[in-house]
């Protein structure tokens, strides 16, 4: 089943399309809300997934009327000519560890006692590097680095995209989940319990850009994504301002 949610109440037809990845996942879908209920606006139909799959989808040909992604990947659909506009940073996401409401995340201040809380979880959940998620191949490259992957590999739960990491610690099969922290604001019965150390962090920076071949209306979303309203909706779910 796809990875989708029907905002607003336009026709199928008449509706933006939205290409977004999971870490803007509820800014993206609280803005689309907002502009759905304003006299100029439309409902949508946003898609997500990982900002790796995004960048393969557009570049097979899969056409959206906005897509929000990582920096990094739209910057590399501009430069193919797959973008119908020049991408415009909306915020910056870091990664974290997640975990229950109101439960105590074991402490990951420094390197080693991130090494030690891995060493102790029964469960750890994080993004699957295959599936092309910013924090997965992040994560993979730090364990990696620390000569964890062999030690920690029958204890790892792999799962594409950051929301269905967390969703693995919402409904208690895990004790704490790592991906960015936006994708942990999103999920309903978690919260943010701390930040990786400094040395194995990632700042990302997420942008939004009109797809090829977008609808005029899009260009007026683009623009209200920039004003307060929209703003406010970015700051709650776990974005930094650029």
């Amino acid at each position: 089943m796809a990875d989708e949610n029907i905002i607003g109440d336009a026709s199928e037809h008449a509706r933006l399309h939205i290409l977004s990845a999971s870490a803007v996942r509820q800014a993206i879908t609280g803005c689309a809300q907002l502009f759905s209920q304003m006299p100029m606006g439309r409902g949508a139909i946003a898609r997500f997934d990982t900002s790796g799959a995004i960048l393969r989808r557009l570049r097979e040909g899969e056409t959206c009327d906005v897509v929000a992604s990582s920096l990094d990947s739209l910057e590399e659909l501009s430069g193919r000519g797959l973008l119908g506009s020049a991408p415009v940073v909306v915020g910056v996401s870091r990664v974290a560890l997640g975990v229950r409401r109101g439960e105590a995340p074991p402490d990951i201040s420094t390197i080693d006692a991130f090494i030690g809380a891995l060493r102790h979880a029964d469960v750890i959940v994080r993004g699957d590097p295959a599936g092309g998620g910013t924090a997965g191949n992040h994560l993979q490259k730090v364990l990696e680095r620390l000569g964890l992957i062999d030690e920690l590999a029958d204890r790892t739960v792999l799962r594409v995209g950051g929301y269905n990491v967390m969703k693995e610690v919402a409904e208690g099969r895990a004790p704490f989940g790592l991906t960015q922290s936006t994708e942990i604001v999103a999920v309903d019965g978690v919260e943010i319990g701390a930040w990786l150390p400094e040395e194995v962090q990632l700042t990302t920076r997420y942008a939004v850009a009109l797809g090829s071949n977008a609808a005029p209306i899009a260009q007026d979303f683009l623009s209200f994504i920039a004003q307060e309203p929209c703003r406010a909706v970015f700051d709650a779910a776990g974005f930094a301002r650029p």
